[in-house]
Formats: structure tokens, sequence, C-alpha cells
């Protein structure tokens, strides 16, 4: 029997590349270093906050114009889908960015979620919903992302994660139950 019946995804540094200026946008809204720009807009009075959710999906959306497939993400796909498996986009960009992405590199997944869809990263509610909603179990589903919220939520979830180091390895390391430095080693994980 296969150890895995789905694997999440992230998005930004995990299926593409894209820049996102965030010392910019840290700048440009006067939020500090060590703070989760979501989270600090999240605390802002609704006007102020509007504003700020404007100014960061301007950055992102030119982000997402200029954005690449990861190497071998459309292979890795590919063997995920042949072996059955479901596939989930969990992401912590807007919808509208999240939908260029897919429509641009024409991506295609069981369930598609972003920031606006509920609790993000590194909470594991979106985790927990998408297994839900694949009709799968959370130890039997692999999370896959690049930056430590994704590990956090993933293993909070009870899921297995998969971290995607493709450059120096980050503290945070040891608390992914699985490293990869390229997405096709995901194939070797899932014993596809």
């Amino acid at each position: 029997m296969p150890r895995f019946d789905a694997v999440i995804f992230d998005m930004d540094g995990t299926l593409i590349t894209q820049e996102i200026d965030f010392a910019a946008i840290r700048r440009r809204l006067d939020i500090p270093a060590g703070v989760g720009i979501l989270e600090a807009i999240a605390e802002l009075p609704e006007g102020p906050r509007r504003q700020a959710a404007a100014v960061l999906l301007n950055y992102e959306l030119a982000a997402a114009e200029g954005a690449v497939l990861k190497d071998g993400a459309r292979e890795t796909l590919d063997g995920i889908s042949a072996a059955g498996l479901k596939t989930a986009l969990l992401t912590r960009n807007a919808r509208q960015v999240m939908e260029l992405i897919l429509r641009r590199f024409d991506l295609r997944f069981d369930l598609s979620w972003s920031r606006d869809c509920g609790p993000i990263k590194p909470a594991p509610d979106g985790v927990l919903r998408a297994c839900a909603e694949l009709g799968v179990a959370a130890n039997r589903t692999a999370c896959v992302g690049d930056f430590h919220y994704d590990i956090v939520a993933a293993n909070a979830a009870g899921a297995v994660s998969v971290l995607l180091a493709e450059g120096e390895t980050p503290p945070f390391a040891a608390e992914a139950d699985f490293v990869i430095t390229r997405l096709p080693e995901l194939l070797d994980v899932l014993e596809l």
C-alpha cells in the first residue's frame, strides 16, 4: 500500500521562483524585521489595513508577472498525478496572484487555496481543511515548502513535512521530516 495519499504544495519558492522585495515592502509599510507582513497588516485598523493590503498586492502582482516555474516542477507534478495521489496548493499569496500563477503555468490541483480562504500558515488549519476536503488523513499527506511556516503548519497538522532547501540549509531544517534540494527528489520521498 502506498505511504501517501496526497501532497500539499506551497507556491512561492517551492513551485515557482519570483522576486519579491520583502525589505521594500517592510519599509513602505513600516513593518519591522521578524514580524510577519500579513500578520502585521491584519493588526491594523480597517482603513490602513485595506491600504496596506493593496500595497502588498501590487508588489505580489508585479513579482508574479516575472515568475518562473522551478526546474523539475512539471515532471514532479506529472509523476504525482500519474501515481493517482491527490494534490493541493496552499499559499499565503492573495487569490488573484495564485490564480495568475495557475493560469500562466497551466498548473492544476484538486484544490487551490490562497490566504483569502481562511487561516494561513503557520497555523495548521489550512492543511487540516485541505486533508478533510481531499478525504485523506493528515499522516498520509506530504506538505512541501521552502519556508519555516510550511514546516510548522505541516508538523502541527500531523502531516509529513518536506523542506525544499535548494541553497544553504536553513537552521529550521531539522524540524522537517525530509529535506530535499531539488523538487524532483520529492518523488523518491513519496516512493514513486
